[in-house]
């Protein structure tokens, strides 16, 4: 039902997105961090059923969007690269 990654790109109020989310954070119901600009990956920490389909809701009339297509794998490599950039001093 909560997916693991949204994009905030048509979101037309993200303001409130992010207010809605730091609540939840707060409440220790959920973690979450800005991936890239728009995008965003969520991890249920304590969310109950009813919690997960209202946090659906809401994305749905914000017009946040389940983002199915990113790949972590990815990410990670680049993340790996520039570490091992750095650790070379020309």
């Amino acid at each position: 039902m909560l997916a693991k990654f949204y994009s905030l790109d048509e979101c037309y109020d993200q303001d409130k997105v992010y207010d809605r989310l730091d609540e939840l954070y707060e409440d220790a119901k959920i973690d979450y961090e800005i991936i890239e600009d728009d995008l965003i990956r969520i991890k249920d920490t304590g969310l109950t059923m009813k919690e997960k389909k209202e946090l659906v809701k809401f994305f749905e009339e914000n017009d946040v969007i389940e983002y199915n297509d990113f790949d972590e794998d990815i990410e990670d490599e680049d993340d790996d690269d520039d570490e091992e950039e750095e650790d070379f001093d020309f």
